[in-house]
């Protein structure tokens, strides 16, 4: 389920964006969605045919339904930025989002029985192939050969992510974050192990889906149990880890933020109130 899950997020993670990209990329999502899809499974014409409808109608549906439960969640998130949060407050808010992807898992189940009834054998091959590659990538961009290394890259991607919500980080607030990176418990040893599981979890789902003798509601069961398989890891060692790094996460936010000036929380609040009003205006389109 790891290429859905990575959809999914997409849907969702236009704040990593530029304001000025979120409308091109919302309005085109359908089409984008496809283009990744058949990136990963080299789709046939008829295919191509049945999941463009199906992808807009989601499309529809989403930007009715979903778009004004982000523009409420942003609300909440712009008040938080006006004080000192906790990290629970911090939780909640990373499960409004968890929340908002389990509504959208939802919705495309059907989607993925009607197409993954007509995959081919080469097709699933195809797709074998291209989660070894993206695995690789994973592995590349996360999974240096040292401690030091890999601590490098998060204060990096960390470091980018809260200037753009910030502004400007000062040198405490970096060496904050440092000290968060070098005592969290993050191991991609066992991160990367749950991503193989779930790469043989979605193939066994997707070639059990092919089966003409069972029928659509036992096939959605099929691709409802991987979702919630993603969201509750039947790998302890993986869903211990991660409820563990979250938490970690959630203190690093809180903290961050407590030491945050008046103006970079001005900045925060208005960076939030930027894809506020994007949001607000895509639902009227």
């Amino acid at each position: 389920m790891r290429i859905i899950k990575k959809i999914l997020i997409l849907a969702l993670a236009f704040s990593l964006m530029s304001c000025s990209l979120v409308k091109t990329a919302y309005n085109n999502a359908p089409a984008l969605i496809a283009w990744r899809l058949d990136d990963y499974f080299d789709f046939s014409a008829a295919q191509k045919a049945k999941l463009k409808p199906a992808l807009r109608d989601l499309h529809a549906w989403h930007r009715k339904n979903e778009l004004p439960r982000y523009v409420s969640l942003l609300d909440e998130i712009h008040n938080d930025l006006s004080h000192d949060v906790s990290a629970q407050t911090a939780c909640q808010r990373i499960e409004s989002i968890k929340s908002n992807v389990q509504m959208l898992q939802t919705k495309i189940i059907p989607i993925i029985v009607e197409v993954a009834d007509t995959l081919s054998e080469k097709q699933l091959q195809h797709f074998e192939k291209k989660l070894e590659k993206r695995n690789q990538e994973w592995k590349e961009e996360w999974w240096q050969e040292t401690l030091e290394e890999q601590r490098e890259v998060r204060l990096e991607k960390s470091t980018d992510f809260a200037e753009k919500v910030y502004g400007d980080l000062n040198e405490k607030q970096i060496t904050l974050l440092k000290q968060a990176i070098a005592k969290s418990d993050i191991d991609p040893a066992i991160i990367y192990a749950e991503i193989l599981r779930r790469d043989e979890d979605t193939l066994s789902i997707l070639k059990a889906l092919r089966n003409p003798a069972s029928s659509n509601e036992e096939k959605s069961q099929l691709v409802r149990a991987g979702f919630e398989r993603m969201q509750n890891s039947p790998n302890s060692a993986y869903q211990t880890h991660i409820d563990k790094v979250t938490q970690q996460t959630c203190e690093t936010i809180a903290s961050l933020h407590a030491s945050t000036t008046a103006k970079q929380r001005h900045h925060a609040q208005q960076w939030v109130e930027d894809y506020k009003m994007q949001f607000t205006q895509l639902q009227s389109k």
